[in-house]
């Protein structure tokens, strides 16, 4: 009885995997693409490996019969979602940490994301601050041809934001990596109940400290932006623009971990924290109480 409820559950997770697949050619992939990696972690998690090959192909060949043109594209992330997927879930069938599935899943996601990079400017020989450019710049002549700007004014600021951009490529590669497998891991805990399996929680959020040798980090990261001008280029000048966002993100999801603490010493409703958590993500201020709480003993005083 069991594995016949196993194989009908399997079903319908394979099912949720081709409907997501499906709307990758579709402008709902904006959100689809953060769902695609959850059927495929349960399904790795509920079968057997020959049964798991068995659904993933019938899957794919029918994404790629019902997706007509975009066949090739679809099966090409298919392929990409699956392989981080099939990490996080062998690490959930072997028991370990919901730290070291996230930590696997996030640098196998953006090895590939930096293999697919490299492989398409080599390929069609691309430079993408200049594809960039081009876009940016055939939009906003719209606004210079309607004399609301000078002549000039939409190449020059179409260099300049895609100049930006790429600069802070890596940090964009690096959160996008960390929202795939984050977003990945809680849906899949939730999946994975639904098949009787349960995946290894992260540790509560009032737990959550970095090093405090980040905030050293940061200094320097600010000190050298003071001397090392984005407009420059060069390797030093990259390093700069990335670290010190990433280092304020990392920040803000201290100061997050900072109101669950709070919220638990206090004795709070347990909807506060997640209600103050949503504001703190949104507004990039908020990452200062992190860099504080990282800095100083600050939990102590609210303990006393």
């Amino acid at each position: 009885m069991n594995e016949l409820n196993n194989g009908w559950k399997s079903l319908v997770w394979s099912a949720a995997a081709l409907m997501l697949l499906l709307t990758l050619s579709t402008p709902l992939n904006v959100v689809t693409t953060f769902l695609i990696m959850t059927p495929f972690v349960v399904l790795y998690t509920m079968l057997k490996p020959k049964i798991f090959a068995a659904h993933i192909a019938a899957i794919g060949l029918i994404a790629y019969l019902l997706s007509g043109a975009y066949g090739p594209i679809v099966l090409t992330l298919a392929f990409f979602f699956l392989v981080p997927s099939l990490a996080m879930g062998h690490l959930y069938k072997k028991g370990s940490t919901a730290r070291t599935a996230i930590l696997v899943g996030f640098i196998v996601v953006l090895v590939q994301l930096l293999l697919e990079l490299v492989l398409f400017s080599v390929q069609f020989d691309i430079d993408l601050s200049a594809e960039l450019a081009a876009l940016l710049t055939e939009n906003l002549k719209q606004l210079e041809n309607g004399e609301l700007f000078p002549a000039g004014w939409a190449a020059e600021t179409a260099r300049a934001f895609s100049e930006s951009i790429v600069n802070v490529l890596p940090m964009l590669l690096l959160l996008s990596a960390f929202l795939f497998t984050i977003v990945t891991h809680g849906l899949s805990r939730l999946a994975l109940r639904t098949v009787d399996i349960q995946a290894p929680a992260l540790p509560q959020a009032k737990t959550w400290r970095v090093p405090r040798s980040l905030v050293f980090y940061y200094l320097i990261a600010i000190i050298a932006s003071l001397f090392i001008s984005a407009e420059e280029g060069g390797y030093w000048s990259v390093v700069v623009s990335n670290l010190v966002p990433i280092l304020r993100f990392v920040f803000t999801v201290q100061a997050v971990g900072f109101f669950f603490f709070l919220a638990d010493a206090k004795k709070w409703p347990r909807a506060v924290p997640i209600l103050i958590a949503i504001p703190v993500l949104m507004f990039s201020p908020f990452y200062l109480i992190g860099l504080i709480d990282v800095a100083f003993p600050l939990r102590k005083y609210f303990v006393k």
